[in-house]
């Protein structure tokens, strides 16, 4: 099965368990199968991508739509929203997810996938070459050039934890998909890891830098899968 279709399939898996019906908006549905998912369980679905021509479901009618133009619809609209391997592609992540913030309903959610950086074997690449290896490979294009950037803004999860919070998201659900077996060679050294961490690094110091879920996901797949709740709006204030 292609990567995109695993992913997929976990989204599918995951969104009726916190929302069981409504209104779903994919945002970057590329080919067109989360939302011909969605469709075969029931939800309203409506599909936006920059370039609608990719879709491969005639069940699937897919909007052109540049997010970062902008989505075209009101706010509160949508009970679920998705956003699927696009996030990392983005020059202003920011405004991207405070626009999908803008067009849900209070309490509704978000659903984000985006490559694992925080994986064992990512981390080490860093280490040995300084860069993230899934990351800009070195084959920067102009935006000019008519084509999809590469990975501009690899997300890291101190990062997508940040992002989300200050988006006015509460993530609820964090998971990997795309499993890599061979990441296994490296468990005795993640346990020493684990095993610093709670030696060196006070409990507030743990929280702050999201550890838990460092070491959740660093032995995990090649994906990240995230399931947030909408918890303040563009104009809500601030909890005091």
């Amino acid at each position: 099965m292609r990567r995109h279709e695993i992913r997929n399939a976990r989204c599918a898996e995951l969104i009726p368990r916190f929302v069981p019906g409504g209104r779903v908006l994919d945002v970057g549905a590329g080919y067109g199968g989360l939302s011909h998912r969605l469709l075969q369980l029931g939800y309203d679905v409506t599909a936006v991508d920059i370039d609608p021509s990719l879709c491969e479901h005639a069940d699937v009618e897919v909007r052109r739509c540049d997010i970062m133009q902008g989505l075209p619809f009101a706010d509160e609209t949508f009970d679920v929203l998705t956003l699927t391997e696009v996030i990392e592609h983005m020059e202003d992540p920011f405004r991207c997810v405070r626009e999908c913030n803008r067009v849900l309903k209070p309490g509704g959610i978000f659903v984000l996938t985006t490559p694992n950086y925080g994986q064992i074997e990512e981390r080490l690449g860093y280490l040995i070459g300084g860069t993230l290896p899934g990351a800009l490979k070195c084959r920067l294009r102009s935006p000019r050039a008519g084509r999809a950037h590469d990975h501009v803004m690899p997300m890291t999860i101190m990062r997508l934890h940040y992002l989300l919070n200050d988006s006015g998201f509460r993530m609820e659900h964090l998971s990997t998909v795309i499993p890599k077996p061979k990441s296994v060679i490296w468990a005795p050294f993640v346990g020493l890891l684990w095993i610093v961490a709670h030696v060196f690094c006070s409990r507030e110091r743990r929280e702050r830098y999201h550890l838990g879920d460092q070491m959740r996901i660093i032995l995990g797949g090649r994906g990240l899968v995230t399931v947030s709740r909408k918890v303040l709006g563009p104009n809500d204030p601030e909890p005091e």
